[in-house]
């Protein structure tokens, strides 16, 4: 899943350039040969060849070898192997982070959720104990103070728990995204014509 990242594509893209261009730099060392090959004819009174169309043919072949360049061939060839042991580093290091950004963003929806938990576990509590308060007032053996003192607890505990669940669900979107999830929005299709 974590091939989808960004980071991580862009890494794994600057490694397979770095292949091509040790490749490149290796491949200059060796001697180049090419080959033309072209055709024509030629329509001439004075040239006569068996052939009526005259035709004239001419093929060529060319062998270049580099020249000794002081080491700089062969020293392209270090700099661009280096450059890929780089990329390759570089590539480790942003699969290692990713992992890492997976791993705390599921430890914290988890712990999260302890705490949506017990959170929930409060206010339930808060809620049987204002029910008993209130009971108790009606009765007469507990003044308003105590009934508002428990309004409070429970609104209290009823905030916490809304911020705890808002936390999680931020911190679900982090795990999105640090899976490589992204925001792209699905494609509408078209209504059929009846």
């Amino acid at each position: 899943m974590l091939e989808r990242r960004p980071d991580v594509i862009a890494a794994e893209r600057r490694v397979a350039a770095a292949f091509d261009r040790v490749g490149e730099a290796k491949a200059a060392l060796l001697p180049r040969i090419s080959l033309t090959a072209g055709g024509s004819s030629v329509s001439s009174d004075l040239i006569v060849l068996t052939d009526t169309n005259n035709p004239i043919w001419s093929l060529g072949g060319n062998l270049i070898a580099p020249l000794y360049q002081g080491g700089v061939l062969r020293a392209q060839v270090e700099i661009r192997s280096a450059e890929e042991k780089q990329a390759i580093a570089d590539y480790a290091r942003i699969g290692q982070r990713a992992f890492g950004e997976v791993e705390n963003a599921l430890a914290a929806e988890n712990a999260l959720r302890e705490r949506e938990a017990i959170l929930a576990a409060t206010v339930r509590d808060s809620e049987r104990a204002l029910e008993l308060v209130q009971i108790q007032y009606r009765v007469g053996s507990a003044d308003l103070r105590a009934v508002e003192q428990n309004q409070l607890a429970l609104y209290s505990a009823r905030i916490s728990l809304l911020r705890v669940q808002t936390e999680r669900l931020a911190q679900r979107v982090n795990l999105h995204l640090a899976l490589g999830g992204g925001f792209d929005l699905p494609a509408i299709e078209p209504i059929a014509a009846q």
